[in-house]
């Protein structure tokens, strides 16, 4: 055998030996580009020979169920690798999450080729199966799609803030998607003001369709920074869209992008105000590391003179920035009125300055006017500060207009009896009218009963402190089960489900079930819902459904108790604990 032969067999089976021991890759916490239900987690994955292996997490709530099917399969590189078998869970089989609201398990496919870089693991195409796209190493990054000529240079376009006035105009949103795949069913929600309640966000969601495509028409009414959230990812991203009625933009969202820093898949622009989209966010970085803008300074002034002689200051270092930042005046003027109003900055500082009067004269006279005539997203930190526009009684204009209509309508909305304010813009005026006689029709239906066996109560007129006492005063001498809920509460649903057989269970026994919710529950799906929950409902105010948590010591929904025929409590409990829990509980309260 010749030297030259036996050196290359050598080498072949130095070769095949380091490939020996490499059998395994491992992507340890790897990353993903999107999925339809951020509760399933990809933990790990490795790549064999033999077949593919994710090891998975699913969050959900305590004791529920979990199924995965049978025909789950992964893709890669437009080719689909079937599940084989799967360890702690059987395929096409309920399992149950355990006590802390979780179920890890694995799952085996057929191998795919170990230089694959992203994969997507796909249940099903049905809407409450699994589908993650884009799953790949932490150390790889996720080509970005190229964006079309057009999206990125239109930036010249109303570099100027459009006029404050109120209209009915529409404002039109076309969303289109690069890198989207059949199955991601890209949800994006829209929130901004809605003048029909200005104390609420005012929210609209749509779906992309199978060509990554979607539209939204929103009835804004004013000039206002309109976000834009993409549902179902690992991290937060949205845009800030600054919106007038009338006007239309189109943007484009790359739905493989990586979003490790975030906000990254909002990735094409054009139509009104593209350069304020374009520059907002890199300038706003650029106002608070070259500014004397601080949190801590501001938690330091405890008095009306500290605080004034610190906005001196930083308006000063903020005319500086003015002067040398590379932007356009349009986002300037933004970047200026939101991080120049004291209101939104430190609610310690609020605590204790916002009773005096020399406080609210400050900041009526130096800094509402200001936010008034901002184009920013105005969410509840704009209705605060209507609340010191208010205190001039002279001030007219339609900022003035504005602001009372925004202070004083909720109030009404919230049933408290508030005459109308002065509003002398004639579209603003209208539409305050408008909106009190929509609210007064539906408070009128709502004092009917609204199905056979379902009871509306009517507790508008009662003080928010006393709704608790009024409501069991109703009952004495039956033992109470009280749900309070929400219509776009997923949890208190499912609650509302696994209850039903028990609640026939209990059919004969001396027990009430109550349901509460309030007005951020659309009243239209609350009625719509009601017919299928036997009980007495009740649709607060505001004002008396955050006492009544308040009483219960719960932040969030759905929340129970439980009280015996003494009108004594016996359980309390927020988030679903069981129906075997609750029948535990409400037998004791039965004294059986």
């Amino acid at each position: 055998m010749k030297k030259q032969t036996i050196i290359t067999i050598l080498f072949a089976l130095v070769a095949m030996a380091g490939q020996a021991k490499v059998k395994t890759i491992v992507w340890e916490e790897p990353h993903k580009a999107y999925t339809v239900d951020p509760s399933f987690e990809v933990l790990k994955v490795e790549l064999t020979k033999e077949k593919t292996i994710l090891y998975a997490r699913y969050r959900g709530l305590p004791k529920g169920e979990l199924l995965i099917n049978k025909d789950s399969y992964l893709q890669a590189d437009g080719k689909q690798y079937a599940i084989i078998g799967s360890d702690s869970i059987q395929l096409g089989n309920k399992s149950f999450i355990d006590d802390r609201g979780e179920k890890k398990f694995v799952l085996y496919f057929k191998p795919f080729p170990k230089k694959t870089k992203e994969f997507d693991f796909i249940e099903g195409m049905g809407d409450d199966d699994f589908r993650v796209f884009g799953i790949h190493d932490k150390d790889f990054t996720m080509p970005a799609a190229p964006v079309p000529a057009g999206y990125l240079a239109d930036l010249a376009e109303d570099d100027q803030a459009v006029e404050m006035k109120y209209s009915e105009k529409p404002v039109t949103i076309h969303f289109k998607a690069l890198n989207y795949r059949k199955g991601m069913q890209t949800e994006i929600t829209l929130r901004y003001v809605n003048l029909k309640n200005p104390a609420r966000h005012g929210g609209s969601r749509l779906y992309l369709n199978d060509d990554g495509e979607g539209e939204a028409s929103l009835h804004i009414g004013i000039p206002q920074q309109v976000t834009a959230d993409i549902s179902n990812i690992s991290t937060t991203s949205f845009a800030e869209l600054f919106l007038a009625p009338g006007k239309e933009v189109t943007i484009l969202v790359d739905m493989l992008h990586d979003d490790k820093d975030g906000n990254g898949k909002f990735v094409g622009y054009k139509g009104y105000a593209a350069k304020l989209f374009w520059e907002y966010r890199p300038a706003s970085r650029n106002f608070l590391s070259k500014t004397e803008y601080s949190f801590q300074k501001m938690l330091e002034c405890k008095d009306v003179t500290s605080l004034i002689n610190f906005m001196k200051g930083r308006n000063a270092s903020v005319e500086e920035w003015r002067k040398m930042a590379p932007y356009g005046e349009a986002v300037k003027d933004e970047l200026q009125t939101y991080f120049n109003m004291p209101l939104i900055l430190s609610d310690n500082v609020l605590d204790s300055l916002k009773q005096t009067e020399a406080f609210v004269d400050y900041i009526s006279r130096n800094h509402a006017p200001d936010v008034l005539s901002s184009i920013r997203y105005f969410d509840y930190d704009f209705v605060m500060t209507c609340q010191y526009y208010v205190k001039d009684k002279e001030a007219r204009g339609f900022n003035a207009d504005l602001a009372r209509y925004c202070y004083y309508l909720p109030k009404v909305l919230d049933g408290q009896k508030v005459e109308k304010p002065l509003i002398e813009d004639p579209q603003l005026s209208a539409l305050y009218d408008n909106v009190v006689a929509d609210y007064q029709k539906t408070v009128a239906v709502n004092k009917q009963n609204l199905a056979d066996n379902i009871h509306y109560l009517d507790m508008t007129d009662v003080a928010p402190e006393n709704i608790l006492r009024t409501i069991l005063d109703k009952y004495k001498g039956k033992t109470v089960f009280i749900d309070i809920w929400a219509t776009w509460c997923g949890p208190c649903r499912y609650g509302h489900k696994e209850m039903a057989p028990l609640k026939e269970e209990l059919k004969g026994e001396d027990i009430q079930f109550i349901y509460i919710t309030s007005p951020s529950s659309p009243y239209k799906d609350w009625k719509g819902m009601i017919g299928e929950i036997p009980g007495d409902h009740y649709y607060l105010t505001k004002a008396q459904y955050d006492v009544l948590l308040s009483l219960y010591k719960s932040k969030g929904i759905p929340t129970y108790a439980i009280y015996d025929a003494d009108g004594k409590q016996t359980y309390t409990f927020v988030g679903f604990p069981g129906v075997e829990t609750f029948k535990e509980e409400i037998n004791k309260a039965l004294n059986k």
